[in-house]
């Protein structure tokens, strides 16, 4: 995980995208469910972008501990 650059947290934030959008085709094509477009996307955009930044903290705070125990 200490590898992880701002690029593979982009590109994981992107594929997260995706798969959520084609969970709403699925319901729509599968269950019969129509979402409204907008507030789904708005949504999706808003749960991406937390799940970004929890993994942007979260990377930071766990390669700030591996340094300290090499230096130790």
């Amino acid at each position: 995980m200490r590898d992880a650059s701002p690029g593979g947290i982009l590109l994981g934030s992107a594929v997260l995208f995706v798969i959520l959008w084609e969970i709403r085709s699925a319901l729509g094509l599968l269950v019969g469910v129509d979402t409204n477009g907008a507030a789904y996307f708005v949504g999706t955009i808003i749960l991406v972008g937390f799940v970004a930044f929890g993994l942007s903290v979260g990377l930071f705070q766990v390669s700030a501990m591996v340094f300290e125990e090499r230096r130790s």
